[in-house]
């Protein structure tokens, strides 16, 4: 009876965790070893009958109910606040790329107009930049270790590209950017992903950096839901930073896969890599269109600001991660410690009973 009022207080926090929208970490990050864990578990108890495979089952689910409704808000607690507010012009930047220089494929004059155009803006802002197929710039901080924010600025042959992904490009032009941070701050603006990821493809196997986290700004301008879009590889690494960026904007929804973009291969690396999107699931129908030519302000604004508070934060903190670890560490100890006093009382009310 015990194990069977387990496993249906998981299956109703699932429920409950996708009717409402929580961002619920550890089902999307971890549910297939958990499953598989629960499965064999439950085969034990059931064919064996061994007294202690009931309370691991029992101690095991409920440790994880308890922690899928405990980290999301204790990062959000321990997440340092930064009130800042932001007031630049991103939609200059896409009406540019989308309507003066219209679609940009890879290796073509108007792809080439646009890496300038991003080299120009860059040391508008007094940043060295660097134009190799890429558009790179680097600001060095005191520490070597690296964080990279990234976004792509070519299209498709026939797409004016608004959303994808001249909205991404906006972002990180226009964001303010510190003199000297703690981590170097990477910029990487890449060609060739619509080919298949080809320029992001090469850096990271050629990087020789110590990159501490990627972040890549992909299709932001249209759709209401925000994700924090990791891979399902390396997806356990990806959840510290996923929950980073979770933590100090509080808005967004970690989960896997809506968006296969330019964090990829430095995903596949074993690199903590997500992706900022709107697009889930390519449920926009001007992707890849003609149709492409607008966005929403407010839409790239408010990720502006997202990208701003976690650029701020890994500027002016030692361990930008350490929050999260601590949010990580309470919720377990709260998750084991919650899951055996309910495996105590109901043992004994059965007892009583």
């Amino acid at each position: 009876m015990k194990p069977l009022l387990a496993l249906s207080a998981l299956l109703a926090t699932i429920i409950s965790s996708i009717v409402i929208g929580y961002p619920f970490p550890y089902y999307i990050y971890l549910v297939h070893e958990l499953i598989l864990f629960l499965i064999v578990l439950w085969f034990f108890n059931v064919i064996i009958r061994k007294k202690w495979i009931e309370s691991i089952l029992f101690v095991t689910t409920f440790s994880f109910i308890f922690f899928s409704m405990t980290i999301s808000p204790l990062t959000s607690w321990l997440a340092p606040d930064y009130d800042i507010s932001y007031t630049g012009n991103p939609l200059r930047h896409v009406d540019y790329l989308a309507v003066t220089v219209g679609p940009r494929p890879y290796l073509s004059s108007s792809e080439e107009a646009a890496a300038h155009y991003i080299e120009d803006i860059l040391r508008q802002k007094g940043l060295s930049s660097e134009y190799l197929t890429n558009v790179t710039a680097t600001i060095q901080g005191e520490r070597e270790e690296s964080f990279l924010f990234c976004a792509h600025f070519d299209t498709v042959e026939t797409s004016p590209g608004a959303d994808d992904n001249a909205s991404g490009v906006a972002v990180l032009l226009e964001l303010d950017y510190p003199v000297f941070p703690q981590y170097t701050i990477l910029l990487a603006f890449f060609t060739g992903e619509e080919k298949g990821l080809v320029e992001s493809t090469h850096m990271a196997d050629a990087l020789q950096r110590d990159l501490k986290g990627v972040i890549c700004v992909d299709t932001v301008g249209v759709g209401r839901d925000l994700h924090i879009s990791c891979m399902t590889s390396h997806r356990a690494t990806s959840f510290w930073l996923a929950h980073l960026i979770y933590g100090i904007s509080n808005e967004g929804r970690p989960s896997i896969g809506p968006l296969f973009s330019d964090h990829a291969p430095f995903n596949r690396k074993g690199i903590p890599a997500v992706g900022i999107t709107r697009s889930t699931n390519r449920m926009y129908p001007h992707i890849h269109s003609e149709q492409d030519t607008t966005v929403l302000e407010d839409y790239v604004q408010e990720t502006c600001t997202l990208i701003q508070k976690v650029i701020y934060h890994i500027s002016s903190t030692e361990n930008p991660y350490a929050f999260v670890m601590k949010a990580l560490l309470i919720s377990i100890v709260l998750s084991i410690g919650s899951s055996c006093g309910v495996w105590w009382m109901t043992c004994s009310l059965s007892r009583k009973s």
